[in-house]
């Protein structure tokens, strides 16, 4: 159920009927105060069995006492989420709105999934949502500056799900000018601090933590509060919990001491470990003096080097992209272009780590200390900032700060044009594949003329280089070639 623009009446009407649904139906169990770096929350819980998830997540942040706090947020348990929106609003309630009713029946549904929109808070994100798929309820009052959640699962791999426990709401609560959260990590030594810009898999939360058990100075191994002031930038850390790989737990357990394993993640190939004993080591309002593009290469040693211009720019999309998208923020050009004008003057430098994590974090330590910082002449950025990783392709327009994503079929298209290969011998390469439909050919063209369009082709020399698609991917994407364009009100296919 969608409920668009809602009337200012009814908005308040709903938040009140929230309130007196929350204070008629539970009791106050636990408040709290959580110093995000730049913003103090009040937390509310009305829920016993949800305090241990909080307390071991947020150890660090949490507060018992604050004079002044910028937000609220409430939580709870709600065990009929499914159906509890009816005490909201009428339109939400099968016994009092007889075509919900209806159309419940006819789908055979047993909840309520409901959304409502108000486009003077966002176009894209709802002001309150109940989805069914997760049994989670979110709403924000924007004009108190109350935010809820209440999710029917407290089993810790679903909470996780989201990202770390309230990420969303803690995103949306720190959004200013000058700061926002940030999906990256961030140590450093001697208040010369990094920022590692890069994807998931890319090595940075094993430096990164490893790196913390060497007596760096540490903020964060993946979300964590990043603050602009005047031209200096500075990072806040949030969580008391990091995320290994079975194989890097495995390697780091006589380095984690008395750190305490949690629970798997939702995907069951990381594991969430508690560091709050690590609390020594944490830094708040920390300087960040670079940014760092991590890479895990096949040299017997490390290196670091500046990034060339397509380095910084790969970093750059790596860390907007992946902050954005688990922010829900794709769709929000302004987010992109504060986050990309908080980096784009910074040194980047390219780290290429080798097998051994030991060396790798010695040769960091090393560097660090021998850190001065210059006032060098930043690389000029392309006006599109272009990146494949994991074969699939993201691009920042510069310019109007709208990403597009490629799928894994039209970026291995476009990594064969840039290569030298000719659309007919791509062609070819694609007729070889099982079951790859002839309509392909029309859409190579189509993606073809994108590329042009966007200039992403210049100086490509067309000759007999043979064309390789992987047949994988044309099953992996129901071989289709997709090219998403994000624009602050819909996403847009570019490719049908």
């Amino acid at each position: 159920m969608r409920i668009d623009n809602p009337t200012k009446e009814e908005k308040r009407q709903m938040f009140l009927n929230l309130d007196n649904y929350l204070e008629t139906n539970y009791k106050q169990q636990y408040v709290k105060y959580l110093d995000l770096g730049v913003k103090i929350v009040k937390l509310i819980c009305y829920s016993k069995d949800f305090i241990h998830l909080v307390e071991k997540q947020l150890d660090y942040v949490l507060k018992d006492n604050c004079e002044k706090f910028d937000a609220t947020l409430k939580i709870w348990h709600e065990k009929d989420i499914d159906l509890f929106v009816g005490n909201i609003t009428d339109k939400a309630d099968p016994k009092k709105n007889i075509k919900l009713r209806v159309q419940m029946i006819a789908s055979k549904t047993k909840g309520v999934e409901l959304f409502v929109f108000d486009q003077d808070y966002s176009k894209i994100n709802p002001i309150i949502s109940n989805t069914l798929w997760n049994h989670i309820f979110s709403a924000i009052d924007a004009e108190n500056n109350t935010y809820y959640y209440a999710t029917k699962d407290l089993d810790p791999e679903e909470i996780i799900k989201e990202g770390h426990i309230f990420v969303q709401h803690f995103n949306r609560i720190l959004k200013s000018n000058n700061t926002n959260m940030v999906h990256g990590a961030s140590i450093g030594f001697n208040d010369n601090g990094i920022l590692f810009c890069a994807r998931g898999q890319r090595g940075k939360s094993t430096l990164t933590v490893l790196s913390m058990m060497r007596g760096f100075e540490y903020v964060s191994d993946d979300y964590l509060t990043l603050q602009k002031k005047d031209d200096s930038l500075y990072a806040h850390p949030i969580y008391s919990i990091i995320t290994l790989s079975p194989r890097m737990y495995n390697e780091l357990f006589d380095e984690l001491k008395d750190s305490r394993f949690l629970f798997n993640n939702a995907r069951k190939d990381k594991y969430v470990i508690s560091i709050k004993n690590f609390h020594d080591r944490f830094k708040k309002n920390y300087p960040i003096k670079f940014c760092m593009f991590p890479e895990i290469v096949s040299d017997k040693d490390p290196s670091i080097r500046e990034c060339s211009k397509e380095e910084k720019g790969r970093a750059i999309v790596q860390l907007i992209q992946s902050t954005v998208c688990q922010m829900q923020d794709i769709n929000d050009s302004c987010v992109i272009k504060k986050l990309f004008d908080m980096v784009k003057d910074f040194p980047f430098y390219k780290i290429n780590l080798c097998n051994d994590i030991e060396r790798n974090t010695e040769f960091l330590r090393q560097f660090l200390k021998n850190y001065q910082h210059k006032n060098t002449v930043c690389n000029e950025l392309d006006e599109l900032l272009i990146d494949t990783t994991f074969d699939i392709t993201n691009v920042i327009d510069t310019k109007t700060f709208t990403i597009y994503t490629m799928n894994k079929l039209a970026s291995a298209i476009y990594q064969n044009l840039l290569n030298g290969a000719s659309k007919e011998n791509i062609i070819k390469a694609m007729a070889t594949i099982k079951n790859m439909p002839m309509s392909l050919v029309n859409e190579t063209d189509k993606l073809i003329e994108f590329l042009n369009s966007k200039s992403m082709l210049n100086n490509t020399l067309k000759n007999e280089q043979r064309a390789y698609i992987n047949p994988e991917f044309a099953i992996e994407c129901n071989y289709k070639i997709s090219v998403l364009k994000y624009e602050n009100t819909k996403t847009i296919e570019l490719i049908k």
